[in-house]
């Protein structure tokens, strides 16, 4: 499974199994109808009903109806805040599930359309107050929420939804046992030496957490130096199917550049870690997206070991070098059919900061003048700045 929530039915067993019924507590805080309560450090709020039992607002339009006392606003610790009686979230607009992801849809009375934004953990679930008795109630497929609201869920913004809970973080600094690695000609899978790194940074340490999805540029978190001839990358995703990403991942950014001819292709993709709980360490964030890129009908090499260690901007990261054919019949009615053999060849970097893993790939299809070809971006990868919170 690539991350918690793989279809509407494994999600709602694993709410109702993880979540159960909303929290109550037999000496919870005791609160007068409508009074607001807020978590310290947070812009979420709660509402107490009636019957004095707290609900997550989502916006503001899911105030409409509802007694809110903002004089009596008080402002709690997460440890204060556990101690309460909640129930399950008012929404106005409830919340979408498109693929793997949940958004919050979230619809102010001062907009005219909603915006999307997507929830980041379990734990944050939990703490709305979604559980697997509401599940049903509050989480709508993509048709079924555009048939519900009238809206294509598509042409709507999206954004990160800013959490709530901090998930713990189990230090595993990659130092016990050492990462044992190979230096391998590119593609080829074949040993010829034997190397061992034991890197001394915890990188998934909180020092280094980011509670948003990282930004790629001068004034982002990450920052490649520039390529003089690299332009913005194009018609990357129509080229292969094993461009696609994992779970929980986004395409910081893209480019392409052609010379003599030949297209070389560069991407950065961020993956959140708090989705991926079977990721610790650049071994594992590369074995599973190496996993994911060589499916289907292909030959795919080089994926076995890496071909090097290095570091990014003083974190350790490993390399792989990959090559990958892929055969098919290519043809139209009526008309010969001739067989394809496509062939990529590639440079995967990955790297780790706290509740991130990075995937910095170059690659083409031209594989007799790859490695000459792509020195450039390998230089500008070199310059690469990690920043933490800018």
């Amino acid at each position: 499974m690539s991350g918690y929530w793989r279809g509407i039915g494994a999600v709602a067993l694993a709410i109702a199994l993880f979540l159960g019924s909303p929290v109550a507590h037999a000496d919870s805080p005791a609160v007068s109808p409508g009074a607001v309560v807020v978590l310290r450090g947070t812009a979420h709020i709660w509402v107490a009903d009636d019957d004095g039992v707290l609900h997550w607002v989502g916006d503001t339009r899911a105030f409409a109806g509802k007694r809110v006392d903002w004089d009596a606003k008080r402002e709690v610790s997460r440890d204060e805040f556990t101690q309460y009686r909640r129930g399950g979230p008012w929404l106005s607009s409830g919340l979408l599930k498109l693929g793997d992801p949940i958004y919050l849809v979230k619809w102010e009375t001062s907009d005219a359309s909603p915006t999307l934004l997507h929830i980041q953990s379990l734990a944050d679930v939990e703490l709305f107050g979604i559980s697997g008795d509401n599940w049903g109630a509050l989480v709508y497929d993509q048709a079924l929420w555009e048939r519900r609201f009238g809206i294509g869920a598509g042409t709507l913004a999206k954004g990160i939804l800013a959490p709530v809970a901090i998930p713990s973080v189990t230090p595993n600094p990659v130092t016990t046992p050492p990462v044992a690695v190979a230096s391998s000609t590119a593609g080829s899978g074949t040993t010829t030496a034997s190397v061992t790194i034991t890197p001394t940074m915890d990188v998934r340490s909180e020092a280094y957490r980011l509670n948003r999805t990282p930004r790629l540029g001068p004034d982002g978190d990450i920052t490649l130096g520039s390529g003089a001839s690299w332009t913005e990358g194009t018609g990357i995703k129509a080229k292969d199917h094993r461009f696609d990403t994992i779970y929980s991942s986004h395409v910081l950014h893209e480019w392409t550049v052609v010379s003599g001819g030949d297209p070389i292709f560069a991407r950065v993709v961020a993956t959140n870690l708090d989705y991926n709980k079977d990721v610790a360490t650049t071994t594992d964030l590369a074995r599973k997206v190496l996993s994911f890129y060589c499916t289907g009908p292909t030959t795919c090499t080089g994926t076995d070991a890496p071909s090097g260690t290095t570091t990014i901007a003083g974190f350790p990261a490993l390399r792989y070098d990959t090559r990958t054919r892929i055969e098919y019949w290519d043809g139209c009615s009526g008309c010969t059919q001739t067989l394809v053999q496509h062939e990529w060849v590639a440079i995967h970097l990955f790297v780790i900061r706290g509740n991130w893993g990075y995937e910095i790939r170059v690659f083409g299809e031209y594989p007799a003048t790859f490695l000459t070809k792509v020195q450039e971006f390998l230089t500008a990868v070199a310059r690469t700045e990690l920043r933490t919170n800018p």
